[in-house]
């Protein structure tokens, strides 16, 4: 063989050992360097401005009659009060309870019938996820005062 053909076999094999160290290895070497990150440009995009939504208000239930410790002639009792419109109130009495619709202004009311003597009477009010509860208590006595 001459020393023409034999000289570029070596250099074709140094050249062909070169270039697979540098496919084995590379990714390695690749971590030690920096991550570069170039910015993204694009003059088609809108810039959307983020519109903060307001936090729903909390459900609550007052109960506007009777009054706490009231004393009831007759038996049954005309509870009224007030919740966030359109809301499932439940009003819960010792003898039977009342499911109504609050009104647009969110008034409500319902009769439930009493027991003679202590009643403690519960309105619940559903809407959606949340629910908020009141309670009052009413005393019942058929005797004349």
């Amino acid at each position: 063989m001459n020393k023409d053909a034999l000289l570029a076999t070596l250099i074709g094999f140094g050249i062909g050992l070169l270039i697979t160290g540098f496919l084995l290895l590379s990714p390695n070497i690749l971590k030690a360097f920096p991550k570069i990150q170039l910015p993204s440009f694009s003059f088609l995009e809108k810039k959307t401005e983020v519109t903060p939504t307001p936090t729903p208000a909390a459900l609550t239930v007052t109960i506007d009659s009777p009054l706490p410790d009231a004393i009831e002639e007759k038996d049954e009792v005309l509870l009224s009060g007030a919740t966030k419109p359109g809301s499932a109130v439940v009003v819960a009495g010792p003898l039977d309870e009342v499911v109504v619709v609050a009104n647009g202004e969110g008034k409500f009311a319902g009769k439930v019938s009493l027991a003679e003597g202590k009643n403690d009477i519960s309105v619940t009010a559903y809407e959606g996820s949340q629910q908020s509860s009141a309670a009052v208590t009413v005393f019942y006595t058929p005797e004349q005062l």
